[in-house]
C-alpha cells in the first residue's frame, strides 16, 4: 500500500498529480501551518504568480479563508484566457475556505486526468514533521511512503519503522497542469 501526503496546493503543477497517480492513497494535509508565500494560495505560470488573497494569521491550512475569492478567481481567469476551457471547469470549486477550495480543485483535476487514486484528508494530531507523516502512514496501513524529491532534505528516515519503506518520486514532467491539460484537449 503506497501512501503519499501533501498540503493542498492551489492549482498544483503536474508532478503533484503524477505523485497522486503513483499512490494507492493520497492524503491532503489541512491540519498543518499555512505557509505564507508558498503554493497553498498561489501558482506560477510562465514566470508570473497568480494569487488568491488570504486573511492574515497563523491558523492551519484547514481554517484559512480567501479574502475575495470571486474577484481573485475572475482576475486569474481574465489573465489566463488561453486556459479558459480548463479554468471554467473549476468555477464550481471556488469558495471562501482555502482548504475546501483546493481539495475540490485537486479532485476535479484528478477526474479530468482520469486519476482514480483514493484521496483522503488528514486529521488533527499533536505530532509534527516526520513523526506526523509516519502516524498518517500507519493510520492508513502504508507499506511504502512516496515522498517528493525534496523529502531527501527534510525527512528524518530513522523515524520510519522497518515495515514502511520510503520511496522518492522519480522523473517528473515539470509543467503547469494548465499547460498539460491545454495540450490534450
Amino acid at each position: 500500500m503506497i501512501i503519499s501526503i501533501h498540503q493542498p496546493n492551489f492549482i498544483p503543477w503536474y508532478p503533484f498529480f503524477q505523485k497522486i497517480e503513483e499512490s494507492d492513497i493520497f492524503v491532503l494535509m489541512g491540519h498543518c501551518q499555512f505557509e505564507k508565500n508558498n503554493f497553498q494560495n498561489r501558482f506560477n505560470m510562465n514566470g508570473k504568480w497568480y494569487t488568491m488573497s488570504v486573511n492574515k494569521g497563523l491558523e492551519p491550512i484547514a481554517d484559512k479563508i480567501y479574502m475575495s475569492p470571486e474577484k481573485d478567481w475572475n482576475n486569474i481567469k481574465t489573465n489566463l484566457k488561453q486556459y479558459s476551457d480548463v479554468l471554467n471547469q473549476l468555477d464550481e470549486c471556488i469558495g471562501e475556505n482555502l482548504f475546501e477550495t483546493n481539495v475540490n480543485i485537486i479532485r476535479k483535476l484528478c477526474s479530468i486526468l482520469n486519476i482514480k487514486t483514493e484521496i483522503v484528508l488528514d486529521y488533527p494530531i499533536e505530532l509534527s514533521k516526520t513523526e506526523r507523516l509516519v502516524d498518517i502512514c500507519k493510520h492508513y496501513g502504508a507499506t511504502k511512503y512516496l515522498s517528493g524529491p525534496s523529502g531527501k532534505k527534510y525527512l528524518d528516515l530513522p523515524v520510519f519503522p522497518d515495515n514502511i519503506e520510503v520511496l522518492y518520486q522519480g522523473e517528473q514532467t515539470k509543467k503547469p497542469i494548465l499547460e498539460i491539460l491545454n495540450e490534450h484537449r
